[in-house]
């Protein structure tokens, strides 16, 4: 009976102290729902795009082959077990007349893999329908007529029937890079595979039924599908040789017909000469006898004979016409058959140098839009580790000054009980229930809103972007025990050890009134021109600041985290979103990269190069030889890179800036060696005089020295010598790349000179650095969602942590405050009494939220960095402002209650407290 009555005297108090209650309810529920709501952004994202795969049957894996593909692949790839494999073609297209670069692929009916899904018309039956990307609606509208030549196909005109959604492709405004046009890709279509008239598909898709089961963001299936990968490698890497000569053997047959027909007409046209120079011998003959004739017969004076000499000498005049026009025909024709013969031996060389063919693998999260939404997932996830935890920390820091007061104010009543028999343990019932009523209420609601409310609520500002429109809300038990271990320590562990603490207490001491701290003299004091000429109130201020240090840091410190945490938003938006800004402004200079034809240099490039030098837009160019290669290491997931080689080092700070991260760096590329960017440096743990092993494009390896390590932000690449280039590969490495720094220049004047350069027949892309910006700005909205969530919530936390630490302060001050009110002070007095603390613990936890704010941004962006994409640390000038004008806005709102409260304070109930 007195146990329940004692607890029941809980409920009284808490509706004593509303406030202070439902404001610990408010930090654990804010707390909970930001670490349960964003923990379960990213799974719940790749639960959505697990599903979208599985509903499309997305292939696991891609492979083009640098000489095609052909039924023998296919047969060899089913080798794997478990291997579903499907041929199919594709090839890039330019439509210059509507200004669109499209991925053309093959389409048909009895394929399973890569579903499209359809959103207007109908799939193409007919060997002349088409269907495409519906973001190339307004260019193509359903019914009208698209031309398409290309050798690829049997048909040129085709009719557009309606639009689709490939599961390729899952973000809808990015498609990624294409070797024709600006290198933009606008869209995607798909043709019956009836239009291709083709020996060699294009493209292989490969799906795995042992792979099916398995999440594809699991370690598992990524250990999984590296075996598959291994084994295909092994397999077709026997296959490179047997498809050269399956190659070579078709051109030695078409060139052995060629030749075959050269010859017989090289006969033929022998035997031609043969006869016309008999011909000729024969006229020269009749030209002869007529000119031995001709005087006799004029003498003769006879017409007929006359006539008949005439018109035999017309004869021979036109057959030597027609033989002369038989000569200029056979000619003709012997130049014709020895440019044939000319085209056969360049056929013939070219055969004999004919490199291996290669087969290249690409997984399905390399696919346009698949890495971007992957590594958006896990820097939710990242961002998820860390905001959160201060919230928590906040959450611990307010509930143990909160219970540490309510046990205080409770002193007699706990001295009472003691004296009256209770146990320890029954007194504590009390608070416990009270921590545990504020973690349970707290915790419920923190896991309902965060998981059904807050991923919807990203999802649906970001979802606009993707092609997944199912979003699950799913209940994720690990960040839940997480949430509920975080509430219980934070509550219950606080409220156990302050009880710990003051129930050791004999009954005596509790019932009498806790002493106060005894006053000293500050540190201030001593610098007696200082001290001197301060005022009362502000004597009064520093010695209360300093007289109750423990007050004054959790204070500082709870202003200090949220300021930290709305300032750490702004943060995390622009380290990511400026990283392009630095990578293509301060590190390289160049605005674009011309990429020429295989079988061109820059040498070579007369047309290029003309366009080039009369574009009054373009500043400068720099040739340099450009290539991919690959770097591969067991148990570190395959990196590529771009190469650079120079020719010299003249002009090369023009159009780079190498910010060296290690002392022993060098970027002179007159040594021996390549420098690396920091990605790469970092995902294989390489130093400066490390050797590393690269592969090209024909799986050729070479081995380097590094010699530097320098700043990069966005993709690998290495910078070398084409001499030492040439040393490791024992091949040519002329510049086949110009990179230009040009004007500022608008999209529109950039698609005319990508279009000149084009129509050079020289060039195969021109890419513009504009486009990575756009995209990495692109990149960056999509966590705009999750950084407003941070700065709204860090902004309320603010104004609780403000509202129920002031109160608390308050409270605990309330004889001190009602004293000086009894003393004659006016109530605009009081309060800045109060005010002027809370003015220095607000300034003091904001600059220390600075530096909070830079080093959570810090973490976070080093955890979210990966090999490719690394982020710069930038927290801009307006997060600074707002963050703090927040902090000051709420500490003016909490001051104006503060005084509203202090006004109606009960001096003569407030001295008497203790009697």
């Amino acid at each position: 009976m007195k146990k329940n009555l004692y607890l029941r005297s809980t409920f009284r108090d808490i509706r004593g102290s509303l406030r202070r209650f439902i404001a610990i309810i408010l930090i654990i529920f804010m707390a909970v729902l930001l670490f349960v709501g964003i923990k379960s952004v990213g799974p719940n994202l790749e639960t959505s795009i697990q599903n979208y795969v599985e509903k499309q049957n997305t292939s696991d894996l891609q492979i083009v082959g640098t000489a095609g593909l052909t039924k023998d692949d296919q047969a060899l790839a089913k080798k794997i077990a478990g291997a579903e494999v499907e041929l199919g073609y594709s090839f890039p297209y330019a439509d210059e007349k509507n200004d669109k670069n499209i991925q053309m692929y093959s389409y048909n009916k009895a394929d399973k893999q890569n579903e499209l899904k359809l959103l207007a018309g109908k799939l193409p039956k007919n060997k002349n329908e088409i269907v495409l990307d519906k973001a190339l609606k307004s260019a193509y509208p359903i019914g009208s007529t698209i031309k398409i030549d290309d050798s690829q196909l049997a048909e040129s005109s085709f009719k557009v029937v309606g639009y689709v959604e490939s599961p390729i492709y899952v973000d809808k405004t990015q498609k990624g890079s294409t070797i024709v046009g600006d290198g933009s890709l606008d869209g995607y279509a798909y043709l019956p595979a009836t239009a291709f008239d083709s020996d060699a598909y294009s493209i292989m898709y490969l799906k795995f039924a042992d792979l099916a089961s398995k999440d594809m963001f699991s370690d598992s299936y990524e250990e999984a599908l590296v075996k598959k990968e291994n084994q295909l490698e092994k397999l077709f890497d026997r296959r490179k040789s047997e498809r050269k000569q399956e190659l070579v053997d078709t051109a030695n047959a078409e060139i052995q017909k060629n030749q075959s027909e050269i010859d017989d007409n090289r006969m033929k046209l022998d035997d031609g000469q043969k006869q016309i120079n008999a011909a000729r011998q024969q006229i020269d003959q009749q030209k002869n006898q007529l000119a031995e004739q001709k005087e006799r017969i004029e003498a003769s004076g006879n017409e007929e004979a006359i006539r008949s000499f005439t018109e035999a000498q017309t004869q021979v005049t036109t057959a030597e016409s027609k033989l002369n026009e038989q000569e200029a025909e056979l000619k003709e024709n012997s130049k014709k058959i020895n440019d044939g013969q000319t085209e056969i031996d360049k056929a013939r060389n070219d055969l004999a140098e004919m490199k291996l063919p290669n087969y290249l693998l690409t997984e399905r999260r390399s696919n346009p839009g698949f890495e971007e939404v992957t590594s958006l997932s896990t820097r939710i996830d990242a961002i998820g580790n860390i905001f959160p935890v201060f919230f928590f920390l906040i959450g611990i820091l307010i509930t143990f000054t909160t219970i540490t007061r309510m046990v205080e104010e409770d002193r007699k009543v706990i001295g009472t009980l003691k004296a009256l028999g209770y146990r320890n343990s029954e007194i504590a019932q009390k608070y416990i229930v009270y921590a545990a009523l504020t973690a349970i209420i707290g915790t419920v609601l923190g896991v309902l809103v965060g998981t059904k409310l807050l991923p919807p609520v990203v999802f649906k500002m970001m979802g606009t972007s993707y092609v997944f429109q199912s979003y699950p809300t799913n209940f994720w038990l690990v960040p839940i025990v997480i949430a509920i271990a975080g509430a219980l320590l934070a509550t219950l562990g606080a409220t156990i050890y302050i009880l710990i603490k003051d129930l050791r207490e004999k009954p005596v001491a509790l019932l009498m009134p806790k002493a106060p701290k005894p006053g000293k003299r500050i540190f201030l004091e001593y610098i007696t021109p200082l001290w001197s000429r301060l005022s009362f109130n502000q004597k009064v201020t520093y010695r209360n600041l300093f007289r109750y240090k423990a007050r004054m840091i959790l204070t500082v410190a709870g202003i200090a985290g949220c300021c930290g945490l709305m300032l750490a938003g702004f943060g995390l938006k622009d380290s990511i979103g400026d990283s392009a800004d630095i990578q293509f402004n301060q590190l390289t200079h160049y605005q674009a990269i011309v990429t020429l034809e295989s079988d061109q240099t820059t040498q070579q490039a007369d047309k290029a190069v003309k366009v080039i030098d009369d574009n009054n837009q373009i500043n400068q160019s720099l040739p340099v030889y450009s290539s991919q290669v690959n770097f591969k290491k067991e148990g570190i997931t395959d990196q590529s890179a771009t190469v650079y080689g120079f020719q010299n080092n003249d002009h090369i700070d023009d159009h780079f800036t190498f910010k060296k991260k290690t002392k022993d760096s060098s970027t002179d590329f007159n040594k021996d060696g390549i420098v690396i960017t920091q990605g790469l440096a970092k995902a294989y743990d390489v130093t400066v005089g490390d050797k590393m092993t690269m592969q090209d494009g024909n799986g050729k390896n070479m081995h380097a020295k590094v010699i530097g390590i320098v700043e990069n932000y966005l993709g690998n690449s290495i910078y070398t010598s084409q001499r030492y280039l040439e040393k490791i590969s024992k091949e040519s490495t002329d510049s086949n790349t110009f990179l230009l720094k040009t004007k500022s220049m608008n999209n529109n004047a950039e698609k005319k000179l990508s279009k000149q350069l084009q129509d050079t027949g020289q060039v195969i892309t021109t890419t513009f650095m504009s486009d990575q910006l756009d995209k990495q700005a692109y990149a960056s909205t999509n966590l705009d969602p999750v950084v407003i969530i941070f700065v709204v919530l860090s902004g309320t936390l603010a104004l609780v942590v403000l509202f129920n630490l002031t109160n608390i302060n308050v409270s605990e001050r309330e004889r001190e405050l009602a004293t000086i009110k009894v003393l004659g002070f006016y109530d605009p007095e009081v309060t800045m009494y109060i005010i002027r603390e809370m003015i220095i613990f607000t300034i003091m936890g904001i600059l220390i939220g600075f530096g909070v704010g830079n080093a959570l941004t810090w973490f976070i962006i080093t955890t979210a960095s990966s090999p490719m994409i690394s982020f710069p640390l930038v927290v801009p000038m307006v997060g600074y402002i707002f963050s703090a004008g927040l902090t000051i806005l709420f500490t003016g709102i909490v001051m104006f209650i503060t005084h509203q409260r202090l006004k109606a304070i009960d001096m003569i109930g407030a001295l008497k407290s203790n009697e």
